[in-house]
């Protein structure tokens, strides 16, 4: 599964710094929901400019 910029709000622009903490806050969430998978973040004129997550099924 492939999930495009979890931390896009529509229609909003965040500034740098929140946007990092949101992005720690996410990743927090996932390790204690024992995520299976791999988060790609780019970035663009020293700031978060995209972040993918992308999921593993175990079986």
């Amino acid at each position: 599964m492939h999930t495009e910029d979890p931390l896009a709000d529509p229609g909003q622009e965040l500034p740098k710094g929140a946007k990092l903490n949101r992005l720690m806050d996410l990743m927090k969430a996932l390790v204690e929901g024992r995520f299976t998978g791999y988060i790609k973040v780019n970035f663009s004129q020293g700031g978060i400019g995209r972040v993918e997550k992308f999921e593993e099924i175990l079986k």
